[in-house]
């Protein structure tokens, strides 16, 4: 619980004005370079919350409460695990994970499908990951 609030209080000053909520994505990766990257490329239509500590991500999730969660990781059942967490905590939160597919694996394709939103192999391709992001950030009640 501490992680959690020291969290929100440090991030408080991004927080925007209510008028003004945009959308919130938290990103993880244990690439630093690929955080800042999307980053960037995602700050000026959503908030953009960033970790590369697998450990720090589901107290991150638990303090911003984020519409959308982007993981760059390899589909292992911990991994899953966190994911089956967030949405047992968060029943409407969309999950996309970034991961490198073995050849001839076509199991584990229907594994990683069966536990999120979306899940796009790497290399990546940035014109998809965008029209990803856009199709699950549109309101299901708009």
């Amino acid at each position: 619980m501490a992680v959690q609030q020291h969290i929100e209080e440090k991030y408080k000053s991004i927080q925007p004005p209510e008028n003004k909520k945009r959308k919130t994505i938290v990103l993880y990766s244990s690439d630093m370079d690929f955080c800042m990257s999307l980053r960037l490329l995602f700050q000026e239509q959503y908030r953009m919350i960033t970790t590369t500590d697998v450990g720090m991500l589901l107290p991150t999730i638990r303090a911003f409460q984020p519409d959308l969660v982007i993981a760059d990781a390899i589909p292992t059942d911990r991994m899953r695990s966190r994911f089956e967490t967030m949405r047992r905590e968060n029943p409407g939160i969309r999950i996309m994970l970034f991961y490198a597919p073995r050849m001839g694996q076509q199991a584990l394709h229907e594994y990683v499908r069966s536990f999120t939103d979306v899940a796009l192999t790497k290399p990546l391709d940035l014109e998809e990951v965008t029209e990803e992001i856009e199709h699950l950030m549109v309101d299901p009640e708009a």
